[in-house]
């Protein structure tokens, strides 16, 4: 059995005719939408990952022990 992507890119969702309909329903712009999509992208790009946080704290030593 293969693994199908689930997610929809902002382009795919932006071209999806069922969100359309909804955004028009809500009365929501498309344009609007699309950059409501995008800040949140942006938003969890920037996010720091748990492994990120823990390389951080072992390149440095000082910050890993507070009795050091």
């Amino acid at each position: 059995m293969s693994k199908t992507r689930q997610d929809l890119t902002i382009a795919e969702a932006l071209r999806d005719p069922l969100i359309a309909m909804v955004l028009r329903a809500d009365g929501v712009k498309l344009d609007d939408f699309r950059r409501l999509l995008e800040t949140a992208a942006k938003k969890r790009e920037q996010r720091v990952s748990p492994v990120g946080k823990f390389m951080n704290a072992i390149s440095n030593p000082a910050a890993m022990c507070s009795y050091c």
